[in-house]
């Protein structure tokens, strides 16, 4: 592993800098990669702080200057002149266009030495703690792993295409062939781009929201496909082609019309009708059974996502447990991983659609003692502690990127669980919280996932410990 991928993640601040002429828009200039900031590279140049992506720490390259403010610029690659020995060659000719791979020029055992290092320094500077990481676990399949996928449709009648908004915009990039999401999804994007020209499905336009067909969406597990077309109010093409199509090349699959005229970036609309075929996905992962409708939430990975849960389970103590809450819950698969007849769990969600497939879930795996609550956490968690007074509880938290906020992080003190495990896919917010958090626990156990492989996000776990 080269030691310029070891460097540190964090940007230079500007104001170390010495004040000179900065370069101007256009201007190609030579540059160094001194550092990272997310899956961009930062380096000086001219009394400016510079922020390029697709290039690797310790690689010189002249670069374009695309935009200045004050003494910040932000620039593309012209030239390599001293490349990495870790720059590989991406497998995908939309790489640099699309916004779907930020790291595929980077080898893969140096990608999981970024993503340690990315989970490292946010803990160091943003949560002012001094942890261990550990190395990130590989995803078992780092191509080909995503079992979602969300088009964006756009084009003209007779000329549609589906595939990545580019990097910092809306124009879609044509993606025929993603390497992340595997054949399933080549072949359904190219069985719904066909069909579209030969009905003549007009295209969404978001400059002024006209046309029908606005995204594909797919869910494709143990087999099992689930295709949505998204469209701009009533679908009134005839569907039964598509439907062929599909079912010449999948053995089982739904087709489903979900209606979204909204004006916004939200992709799916609160009405979804089923069309033909499956209703659900079904399966059964780490020996809970589960249902997936189109709108379920569930993690894109299947592989990592086992492994992340496996090891939930295996960091918390339940031995003397009474009560056990899973906040942020989603469907409910981890909460029923855990759950046991032994003690209460509780598990808190704010989206009904997914409250409703975790109470699917808790009948399919037979848990009495598991009660779904639709919720916001901040609001029911004070709730279920406030109702088991002098219980021992033992808590997980999975929050959204935005992480949880000072009023949650005070109720889990309150409750002051034996061990807490924080399961989160941005370690910023993670930083922010267990800043927070440490005044009562000690942080045990900190140990990244590549839940995103060839993409700069990284998934973590974390274990806390009530210090006695």
């Amino acid at each position: 592993m080269s030691t310029a991928s070891r460097a540190s993640a964090a940007p230079l601040p500007c104001c170390c800098l010495k004040v000179c002429d900065v370069p101007k828009v256009n201007d190609v200039i030579t540059y160094t990669a001194e550092g990272y900031a997310n899956s961009e590279t930062v380096g000086r140049a001219d009394g400016c702080t510079v922020f390029v992506p697709r290039l690797i720490v310790g690689e010189v390259a002249q670069v374009r200057i695309d935009y200045v403010k004050k003494n910040v610029a932000y620039a593309t690659p012209v030239r390599i002149i001293k490349p990495s020995s870790a720059r590989i060659s991406p497998p995908c000719d939309s790489f640099g266009k699309c916004g779907g791979c930020t790291l595929a020029h980077i080898a893969y055992d140096e990608q999981l030495v970024f993503k340690q290092n990315k989970v490292a320094n946010n803990l160091r500077k943003v949560g002012k703690l001094d942890v261990n990481v550990l190395p990130c676990v590989p995803s078992p399949r780092i191509w080909g792993y995503r079992n979602k996928l969300s088009l964006p449709v756009r084009g003209k009648r007779g000329a549609v295409k589906a595939g990545m908004f580019e990097r910092n915009s809306h124009n879609v990039v044509e993606t025929t062939r993603c390497p992340l999401g595997g054949d399933w999804a080549a072949e359904l994007t190219s069985i719904f781009t066909a069909y579209c020209n030969d009905v003549g499905v007009e295209p969404y336009d978001e400059r002024d929201f006209s046309g029908v067909a606005r995204h594909l969406t797919a869910r494709f597990v143990d087999g099992q496909l689930l295709a949505t077309v998204v469209s701009n109010g009533e679908f009134n093409y005839d569907l039964r082609p598509l439907a062929r199509a599909l079912s010449d090349r999948f053995d089982r699959f739904g087709l489903f019309v979900n209606v979204n005229t909204a004006r916004n970036n939200v992709i799916l609309g609160k009405e979804t009708r089923h069309i033909c075929g499956l209703r659900y996905i079904e399966g059964e992962h780490l020996g809970v059974k589960f249902r997936l409708r189109p709108d379920s939430f569930f993690q894109i990975n299947d592989d990592v996502k086992d492994l992340v849960y496996a090891k939930a389970k295996e960091l918390l103590d339940t031995s003397q447990t009474q009560v056990l809450v899973d906040c942020f819950s989603g469907i409910g698969i981890l909460t029923n991983v855990l759950a046991n007849e032994r003690f209460d769990s509780y598990a808190i969600e704010i989206e009904p659609s997914a409250v409703r497939d975790a109470n699917d879930l808790a009948r399919l795996n037979n848990a009495p003692r598991l009660t779904n609550v639709c919720g916001d956490v901040a609001t029911e968690l004070p709730k279920i502690v406030a109702s088991n007074l002098d219980k021992r509880f033992t808590i997980v938290v999975d929050p959204p990127r935005k992480g949880l906020n000072e009023n949650i992080c005070n109720t889990l003190k309150q409750a002051a669980p034996n061990s807490i495990v924080y399961i989160s896919c941005d370690s910023a917010t993670l930083a922010r919280d267990l800043s927070m958090l440490s005044d009562m626990y000690d942080i045990s156990y900190v140990e990244p996932y590549d839940m995103f492989p060839q993409t700069d996000q990284v998934e973590t776990v974390v274990r806390l410990v009530l210090r006695r």
